[in-house]
């Protein structure tokens, strides 16, 4: 091979590898401009949701629960209301089931509430971690 030969070839593999990497540098410009303004996107969606005012029902969602566990049972310990509870009866082999109320004096805390107050505990908790 001839020196101008090797030149025109060596010439045409770096302009091609420069193409290249200017093409790359091209791709990853627009790749990171997209993704700021995805970010401005969701920062914009974010502060649209905290303007709604959902602290204040999340906060009395806790309030309700809380009372319901903690300052409930006391009130209603005092008083003479009686708390209805739904019992299933099983009859023959299981077959002929039916239901059986029961008057109890007191309050009655459900599992659904516990499951609850464990969620906002846990919550809460949780976010005074990060802070």
């Amino acid at each position: 091979m001839t020196p101008e030969l090797l030149a025109m070839l060596g010439g045409g593999v770096s302009g091609f590898v420069m193409k290249m990497i200017a093409a790359q540098s091209e791709n990853q410009a627009r790749l990171f401009d997209r993704m700021i303004q995805r970010q401005v996107a969701a920062d914009k969606s974010a502060d649209k949701a905290n303007a709604r005012g959902g602290v204040y029902m999340r906060r009395f969602i806790t309030f309700a629960v809380i009372f319901a566990i903690v300052l409930a049972p006391f009130i209603f310990a005092f008083t003479s209301i009686g708390i209805s509870v739904q019992q299933e009866t099983t009859g023959f082999l299981g077959f002929f089931k039916g239901v059986k109320w029961s008057t109890v004096q007191g309050f009655v805390i459900l599992p659904e509430i516990r499951q609850t107050a464990l969620a906002i505990v846990g919550f809460y908790f949780g976010s005074s971690q990060v802070k």
